[in-house]
């Protein structure tokens, strides 16, 4: 039973040391309302370059834009629409983005989006 224990403790922490986001939500802030915005600004690591995003944005315009710049990714929604909110999710997990930072705190991708993005 001490095997098993240590072994799923191992895994855990295993699991938390690898689970960096590499993403940061820059907008949650007090004047933040997530029904009426309809750009998104992000902070991506050296792990998600340029081309990276440009491509796995390529698939996505006719939803948003998406540019980058030195590390800072602005997503523009070409219009207001739940589904377009949504298919932001996909552009993250285009990425293999998990979760994404908000002030401090690692937020599972999906609840990211059901929290900051959907109205």
């Amino acid at each position: 039973m001490k095997k098993i224990l240590g072994l799923a403790a191992g895994l855990l922490l295993t699991a938390a040391t690898f689970a960096q986001s590499g993403v940061t939500f820059n907008d949650a802030n007090g004047s933040y309302n997530k029904t009426t915005t309809q750009t998104f600004h992000f902070t991506v690591d050296a792990q998600h370059s340029e081309a990276d995003v440009t491509k796995a944005a390529e698939y996505y315009t006719s939803y948003f834009t998406v540019s980058y710049a030195a590390g800072a990714v602005t997503i523009q929604l070409v219009e207001d629409t739940e589904m377009n909110r949504r298919i932001i999710q996909r552009f993250f997990v285009t990425l293999g983005v998990a979760e994404i930072t908000v002030n401090g705190t690692a937020i599972a991708l999906e609840n990211f989006v059901d929290t900051y993005i959907l109205p």
